[in-house]
């Protein structure tokens, strides 16, 4: 209801507020084109000697795996095809499958397409845009895909609902769902049904899947949707060899020749091109042992001495401690992606934790009301709170509505003074201070508008959620005292002075609290403790940019995940995550 009378008046005072949804569009573009790039520019096919420019993948056209005839062939395609290719074909008319074992660049085939679908859109208006969006966000599967887009969308770009539902019925946004096997056999077949559904419902709807193959075929659950199956081979030996030839690097196709180990591990892109970078001679026999020799080199880099003048700033158990960890809270909630303002309460252990969590709560928010009702009364009425508070369940920040600029803020200003100068002729007729009240609470209404009109906002910064809560706390407060203030002024009303002024403190306190502070707060109790318990840095930020400078943590402007699922599953793995939080 609220949302709604919202966009109306929105559409009141911005008559072309419609036509602004290609402009919108087009700020989208941009932001998915960047983060694209970054994380091309950042993922290990492309970190490792950029193997798109020195190995090409193979791929098989398996239509029986969306639900064409078992009796189709398996057609394998040359090596210089593009997915590209596949995509646009008449028949696949951009439904397509990408299949794939781990390792196998599956997600960084997806980027690419991603890439040359962006370049087709900016060269016309007409083709649509494409938006990555990661399957493991998927939590609720009794909502319809249609709704969950919608929602990813708010929550990664601040898209309202209502312009991102009409740019999925124009068919102007292009889904790229990666990370289905992500969801567990039991879901994964519930996604599928609502993806086959969102394509049924709409025969002009284009969209693409992106699964490792054993997981999808063990879902049974068929993408009977979409048009063409296609499945990323593994080199053979003589592409592996003529690869390693052209890096300069025969002596390690020797060394796979005497290994027949090393020699099946080099089938998986991935882990070829690891070998190329961490191998040191010693003998590799598994995954985890080449991982683990890709971390060490990795640890051995040496850093910008502009960026770190004072040499490295963390030692490296604590770097593997607290990946470690971190890779452990994104395997348990089934997740990819880490934002430092998603850190969740019940990440807490039971009992001590979460009693000293609870405290710090309702203490923080008691000194704050000891401000307007007493010291002593404020603790008391705190500690009360913060024993009775047992809320630990997942806590999600709104933080999009209010992202406010400077250039909104003066904006702001300069509608609240025009109100106050029609309150003021207003006023001129009838009652000064009505008048005033009025035009004051006009010029509010429009600049608040102007303030929160929509814009597409990424998550460009860390911890960009916790800052935009400390600034409404700080903010909106200064926004309505002036409010506040012509309420006192007001015929009838007489306040005694320090009672007053009390009072109003008191009421700017309160809109602190309720418009921001009950999220950062906490947050904040939540890093204290953790950070006690020494499975996180103080400085969370500057710690992921060092790991991001480490290349082992992939950075898109507030968004964090490993620079590769597998090795994510192996911090994940070096010890469960009770031991790691021990």
């Amino acid at each position: 209801m609220i949302s709604a009378v919202w966009d109306k008046l929105q559409e009141l005072f911005y008559p072309n507020f419609a036509s602004q949804q290609t402009r919108l569009l087009k700020e989208l573009l941009k932001v998915v084109r960047l983060e694209v790039i970054k994380r091309l520019q950042d993922s290990l096919h492309q970190d490792l000697l950029q193997v798109n420019q020195f190995l090409e993948l193979p791929m098989e056209e398996q239509g029986e795996e969306v639900g064409r005839s078992q009796r189709q062939k398996v057609i394998p395609l040359p090596p210089e095809t593009k997915v590209i290719e596949a995509f646009q074909r008449e028949d696949v008319a951009g439904r397509l499958l990408i299949l794939g074992e781990p390792g196998s660049g599956k997600t960084t085939t997806l980027l690419q397409l991603a890439k040359d679908l962006i370049d087709r859109a900016q060269r016309s208006d007409r083709a649509p845009v494409p938006v990555i969006f990661e399957l493991s966000a998927w939590k609720n599967d009794q909502q319809s895909l249609e709704e969950w887009l919608m929602a990813q969308l708010k929550d990664n770009y601040s898209i309202a609902e209502p312009i991102s539902k009409q740019w999925l019925k124009n068919h102007q946004l292009l889904p790229l769902l990666d990370g289905l096997d992500e969801l567990g056999i039991p879901r994964q077949r519930l996604c599928v049904k609502a993806i086959n559904q969102f394509l049924q419902q709409d025969i002009r709807r284009r969209l693409v899947v992106c699964c490792r193959r054993q997981e999808y075929r063990e879902g049974e659950e068929k993408l009977h949707r979409l048009n063409g199956g296609y499945c990323l081979q593994s080199p053979d030996k003589s592409e592996i060899q003529g690869y390693l030839q052209r890096l300069g690097k025969s002596e390690l196709w020797d060394v796979m020749q005497a290994n027949a180990q090393m020699r099946e591990l080099a089938e998986k892109p991935l882990f070829l091109n690891i070998m190329v970078v961490a191998y040191q001679g010693e003998a590799i026999t598994n995954e985890e042992q080449l991982l683990a020799a890709y971390i060490d080199e990795r640890l051995r880099l040496p850093l910008d001495r502009n960026n770190y003048p004072q040499g490295v700033p963390y030692k490296d158990q604590e770097t593997r401690k607290w990946l470690t960890y971190l890779a452990g809270r994104l395997e348990a909630e089934s997740a990819t992606e880490f934002l430092i303002e998603n850190m969740q309460p019940y990440w807490l252990y039971p009992g001590g934790e979460r009693l000293a969590y609870r405290l710090i709560f309702g203490l923080s928010f008691g000194l704050i009301f000891g401000l307007i009702f007493g010291l002593i009364f404020g603790l008391i009425f705190g500690l009360i709170f913060g024993l009775i508070f047992d809320d630990f369940s997942t806590h999600n920040l709104s933080y999009d509505a209010f992202e406010i600029s400077w250039n909104g803020l003066i904006g702001l200003i300069l509608w609240m003074m025009g109100g106050l100068m029609g309150g003021l002729i207003v006023g001129l007729v009838g009652e000064l201070i009505v008048g005033l009240i009025v035009g004051l609470m006009g010029g509010l209404i429009v600049g608040l508008i102007y303030v929160f009109k929509t814009e597409i906002q990424a998550r460009e910064i860390p911890n960009q959620g916790i800052k935009a809560s400390i600034n409404k706390t700080l903010i909106l407060p200064l926004v309505f005292s002036p409010l506040l203030y012509l309420v006192y002024l007001a015929p009838g009303v007489d306040f005694d002075g320090i009672e007053s002024l009390r009072l109003y403190l008191g009421v700017v306190l309160i809109l602190g609290l309720m418009m921001g502070a009950r999220d950062w707060i906490p947050h904040l109790a939540l890093r204290l403790i953790l950070y006690q318990r020494g499975v996180i840095p103080w400085n969370y930020a500057r710690f992921l940019k060092y790991a991001h400078d480490r290349k082992l943590i992939q950075q898109v402007g507030g968004r964090y995940r490993f620079l590769h699922d597998t090795l994510r599953k192996h911090f994940a793995g070096i010890v469960s995550l009770q031991s790691a939080q021990n």
